[in-house]
């Protein structure tokens, strides 16, 4: 497994690296201290996880994580930081980050949160999920562990469900139906009937409601391939 950790300050960045190296055995550790140089070893190093720093000279961490699901579109990005404001969570999350992981977290707790983003699942901070207001149907309990959700689960059908799991990642509608071969205009038509199933209007409040339940969309893909 190979991840990328952007980070500039140096401390920082060689103590989560050295965690990463204790914690998974067969990991490779890619470091960066700027976007620029994230995004170099990004287009030679083929990567399964990026983690990446809100607080960056130059680019910061938002413009980062565009840049880096504008070219990469299907690697997994997740914000790591030391404050975890509503807000910016949210709005990693609209840019498509997987995970919003702070920097101080347990131990433990921190590879939890890495685990759920490497199986395809969604990791937020707890107060952020306590601050959304979001209504649950049902809870994270009622659905597989780290086990691929089925769509009908959540009452939705496969094309629906793939659908969903594009918008998790932060792709938008266009690239959604360049992926699955289908129109613009037909990604909207599967996503009026996700947003109404799962009690949601709006696409931040879907990725909130989608951790909440503890949906599994599967392992995302190894690599840095381009669509």
């Amino acid at each position: 497994m190979n991840v990328l950790l952007i980070e500039d300050h140096f401390c920082a960045r060689e103590g989560v690296a050295n965690l990463l190296k204790q914690l998974f055995a067969d990991i490779q550790v890619s470091e960066a201290e700027t976007i620029d140089q994230g995004l170099a070893i990004a287009e030679s190093v083929p990567l399964s996880l990026v983690l990446l720093d809100v607080n960056l000279p130059g680019k910061d961490g938002l413009i980062g994580l565009k840049l880096f699901r504008q070219q990469f579109p299907n690697l997994c990005m997740v914000m790591f930081s030391g404050f975890d404001d509503k807000d910016l969570v949210l709005e990693a999350l609209g840019l498509g980050a997987m995970g919003f992981i702070s920097k101080n977290l347990p131990r433990v707790v921190f590879v939890e949160a890495l685990q759920d983003v490497l199986a395809g699942k969604l990791y937020l901070p707890v107060s952020i999920i306590n601050q959304s207001g979001l209504a649950l149907n049902f809870g994270r309990s009622q659905l597989p562990n780290r086990h691929r959700t089925e769509p009908q689960t959540l009452g939705l059908t496969v094309r629906e469900f793939e659908v969903l799991a594009a918008v998790v990642q932060g792709k938008s509608n266009k690239l959604i139906a360049r992926q699955l071969g289908i129109q613009e205009q037909t990604v909207k038509n599967h996503l009026r009937p996700v947003f109404l199933k799962l009690g949601v209007v709006r696409r931040t409040e879907l990725l909130v409601k989608v951790f909440e339940m503890g949906v599994v969309f599967g392992r995302p893909e190894v690599g840095n391939n381009k669509l």
